[in-house]
């Protein structure tokens, strides 16, 4: 009998979940209110990323909308330091030097060391991201780092 009631104590205190402990891939977004492509792209990704209810994938907004320009150059590199340690929090301080500033795109990144994967941009509907998503994932699972790269285009190097 005591076995038993230790073992029903045991089902209820451990948490049952559904969702991963930590994502296995990020998408770090250049975004800002002011974006025309961001208020396209926002929003599917949104819907993309709604379809991963298990955890696996984070969104990181990395916003710029005070960097607008005539903003003071002191307001521009306090913005500018506050998005850069944002992505070196997530492993991915080296996108602001390619992307640093540019809006109305995103990366994903693998979770674990923060190589890039694939990218997304205004033109792509919200399934296509799905698509991409979803194969990032098993990319970022299950691929070596270093190799975690789809078929298709690579994210623009714009710097």
């Amino acid at each position: 009998m005591m076995r038993y009631l230790f073992a029903v104590m045991a089902l209820i205190l451990v948490p049952i979940s559904t969702a991963s402990a930590e994502p296995v891939l990020k998408v770090i977004n250049f975004t800002a209110v002011w974006c025309p492509n961001c208020r396209i792209l926002n929003p599917r990704l949104d819907e993309a990323i709604e379809a991963f209810d298990d955890g696996s994938i984070e969104r990181v907004d990395l916003d710029v909308t005070r960097m607008r320009r005539g903003a003071s150059p002191i307001e521009r590199a306090e913005v500018q330091m506050q998005m850069l340690k944002l992505a070196d929090t997530h492993q991915a301080a080296y996108l602001w030097d390619w992307y640093g500033g540019i809006t109305g795109i995103a990366v994903a990144v693998a979770a674990d060391n923060g190589e890039p994967i694939t990218c997304f941009m205004r033109p792509m509907k919200a399934d296509e991201i799905e698509d991409r998503l979803n194969l990032a994932r098993i990319l970022a699972e299950n691929g070596k780092p270093g190799t975690r790269k789809p078929n298709g285009p690579d994210c623009p190097v714009l710097k």
